[in-house]
């Protein structure tokens, strides 16, 4: 059995985003989502769910495996259902240059949250934000893999926002 993942290209350079409900669900044991995740390219993987949804999921060894793995591990937690608070602006300056770097270099970044929709979608925007992207492209090629993105209008209300700040 294999983890599901939709992947985004988001250069000429074969480097992508992959897309994808938290490793080690859905069927999948976690040390196997993993490295099947290395197998197609990935070399960062970034967290939108807390340690206690990690916890409560039986998947609370995912970020030593990923790192064990040799991918880098980010953790950007973002309450379900809900818009980034204040600390994941903190967290996002710091990780957001060496995913950047992973994809300038041709390879790819796993964005996940439980079901890899609401959340993953925000982490996805934000990414393709930040490379240029206009956001009503990234809502449409986002939502035509992932048709549960950009579904909830908090979420919504909050990326727009943050697309009208970097156009500033």
């Amino acid at each position: 059995m294999t983890h599901p993942t939709w992947e985004l290209s988001v250069s000429d350079n074969n480097a992508a985003l992959v897309l994808t409900p938290c490793p080690g669900t859905k069927g999948t044991e976690l040390k196997a989502s993993l490295e099947q995740l290395k197998a197609q390219g990935v070399e960062a993987i970034v967290t939108a769910l807390s340690y206690e949804e990690m916890e409560k999921a039986g998947v609370a060894q995912l970020p030593e495996l990923t790192q064990e793995l040799g991918m880098n591990w980010c953790y950007q937690p973002i309450e379900d259902d809900c818009a980034p608070n204040s600390d994941f602006d903190s967290g996002w300056q710091q990780n957001s240059p060496k995913l950047q770097s992973v994809l300038d270099n041709g390879g790819k970044v796993a964005l996940h949250c439980m079901g890899g929709s609401g959340r993953t979608g925000l982490l996805a925007a934000h990414v393709l934000l930040e490379r240029g992207w206009e956001l009503d492209t990234i809502k449409t090629e986002v939502k035509a893999l992932r048709p549960g993105a950009f579904t909830k209008s908090v979420q919504v209300e909050y990326i727009d926002a943050v697309a009208k700040q970097a156009t500033k």
